[in-house]
């Protein structure tokens, strides 16, 4: 037979068994609202790199762009130093082969010019100094 103290002893085993059962249901209910905290901020971020993904693509595109136009300004380059170094034998060609030799002449020099370029109209137009 159940006596009063078995019956208060299992009122109290119940009571603290309810307490328990709140404080995992309130810990639950505050897991559940953390985890919803948390797959908001998953998707903020997973948006963000996204973003930085296409970011970085583009960034990837120009790099290239830049790259292949460096090489093609590079190449011009080196088309105009042939070019220069082809002239410059045909140059030494004509000295050697007794066509005269194209001589250029010299700004003429003024003596009040200090070291300074300046213009100087005249009755034959613009003429420009150079400082010596």
């Amino acid at each position: 037979m159940a006596t009063l103290e078995n019956v208060k002893l299992l009122e109290a085993k119940v009571a603290k068994a309810v307490e328990v059962v709140k404080q995992l249901a309130g810990a639950n209910a505050a897991l559940i609202e953390e985890n919803s905290h948390l797959k908001k901020r998953n998707d903020a971020l997973q948006n963000q790199i996204s973003e930085l993904e296409f970011s970085i693509l583009g960034y990837k595109e120009d790099q290239q762009n830049i790259e292949s136009g460096i090489l093609s300004a590079l190449d011009k380059l080196n088309q105009v130093e042939d070019s220069l170094e082809t002239n410059g034998a045909e140059s030494e060609r004509y000295a050697d082969s007794g066509q005269p030799d194209v001589q250029h002449e010299q700004p003429a020099q003024n003596p009040h010019n200090n070291g300074e370029i300046f213009h100087e109209q005249g009755y034959q137009g613009n003429t420009v100094y150079y400082p010596s």
